[in-house]
């Protein structure tokens, strides 16, 4: 048990990404998308409109998406009981363990005063403040992991994760980069995406006016339906959120290795 048993958690996390990775390209495939014209210009040279799908509504992006944060919420709650048992003679963790993910150092206190961090060396604890979000905080990781609490605490309350289908920028606007002998595109590189209720456009018609011509400038993508996180790419959220996780988790390796370590060299 320990660090390894958190990472394989994560890990577990990782598998639910890949599946909603492959359930958005096919979603998203042409093959299963269609480009519907609203309106056009007064020369019919031009149109706006919408991508659509045979298949309907993502329904199931949703709950994938729900599962990978689910998932990565949950490896920062087991971090904090791997650590409770490592410093207290592998003892389980309690059912008051969490790891807290708050917006002011008065509310972090109150989640201390709550037994969230029982048990848990002063020094983690250090670490665990340092991954709060306030204080003009300006470390993505931060802000993506309250992003993690926040999109959780709301799954349980009320139906979120509804996926939208919208568009972005084609991927032939992006420059890959190579690398050993394979083509790839970063993923802060992928342009934001267009608002799910707006038209997509101007996208040229030929000239015999019965076809639009939308491939190489417009690509169908997939987001949520949450204020803020409308124009990102529901793959690069849930991509950043396990990224977000898994950097906050390596930051407490060295206190699995030996119980001892304090971070101050005493």
């Amino acid at each position: 048990m320990g660090i390894e048993a958190v990472l394989e958690k994560v890990k577990w996390t990782r598998h639910h990404f890949d599946v909603l990775n492959e359930a958005v390209i096919k979603y998203v495939d042409p093959e299963n998308t269609q480009f519907f014209v609203e309106r056009y210009n007064e020369a019919k040279t031009l149109a706006w409109g919408h991508f659509d799908s045979v298949c309907g509504p993502p329904t199931e992006i949703s709950q994938i998406f729900g599962d990978v944060i689910q998932s990565a919420n949950s490896c920062l709650d087991y971090l904090v009981c791997e650590l409770y048992g490592r410093y207290n003679n592998g003892a389980p963790g309690k059912p008051c363990h969490k790891f807290p993910l708050v917006t002011s150092h008065g509310a972090f206190n109150d989640e201390i005063g709550s037994d969230a961090l029982y048990g848990i060396p002063f020094e983690a604890v250090a670490v665990i403040e340092s991954l709060q979000p306030y204080e003009a905080r300006t470390d993505p990781v931060n802000s993506r992991l309250l992003n993690l609490r926040r999109l959780t605490n709301d799954h349980k309350h009320r139906k979120i994760h509804v996926a939208a289908l919208t568009a972005c920028a084609a991927s032939s606007d992006v420059v890959p980069f190579e690398q050993d002998g394979e083509f790839y595109i970063k993923a802060e590189d992928l342009p934001k995406a267009v608002h799910f209720k707006a038209p997509i456009g101007p996208v040229s018609v030929t000239a015999d006016g019965k076809k639009v011509e939308v491939e190489g400038k417009f690509a169908a993508v997939v987001v949520l339906e949450e204020s803020g996180l409308r124009d990102t790419h529901i793959t690069l959220l849930a991509e950043r959120l396990c990224q977000a996780v898994t950097v906050a988790c390596k930051r407490f390796t060295p206190f699995f290795f030996d119980p001892q370590v304090h971070l101050s060299g005493g």
